[in-house]
């Protein structure tokens, strides 16, 4: 496991990065404890907007829509859209809306088709090998 010197997003200070974090421990520590007051709120006050919880807990917005969009809150328990990573159209939960999801989905496909196929026509074609004179 290769140690990487990265700075923390939240407080920007250099440290030795072991995995994907980009939060120093510190501040990884001070962002779960936040994202678990959000929970709890919003477990409290269902159907609360990113403005109330902002305001009462002292959060940043980025912060509840990156908990929804791993899955972290429910949607059905807050009042919140966002923009579409992809088309930007406002959505309630995930990344993508469900256009630009089968949309990516459908590429990812073909890509993957293209490749299947690719590898076929050069097994096809062959290279010569060992294993192929023993044949």
């Amino acid at each position: 496991m290769a140690l990487k010197a990265t700075n923390c997003l939240g407080c920007g200070k250099l440290f030795l990065n072991p995995g994907p974090n980009k939060y120093c421990p510190e501040c990884m520590q001070k962002r779960e404890e936040q994202m678990d007051e959000i929970a709890s709120f919003v477990r409290d006050n269902p159907r609360s907007s990113v403005r109330e919880i902002c305001a009462a807990l002292g959060v940043k917005k980025s912060l509840v829509i990156a908990m929804l969009q791993s899955g972290r809150l429910e949607e059905s328990h807050i009042n919140i859209r966002y923009p579409c990573a992809a088309c930007g159209k406002m959505i309630r939960q995930g990344r993508y809306c469900k256009a630009c999801g089968k949309k990516i989905t459908g590429e990812i496909a073909e890509s993957l088709r293209r490749v299947r196929e690719n590898a076929a026509q050069k097994e096809k074609k062959g290279i010569y090998s060992k294993d192929q004179w023993l044949k």
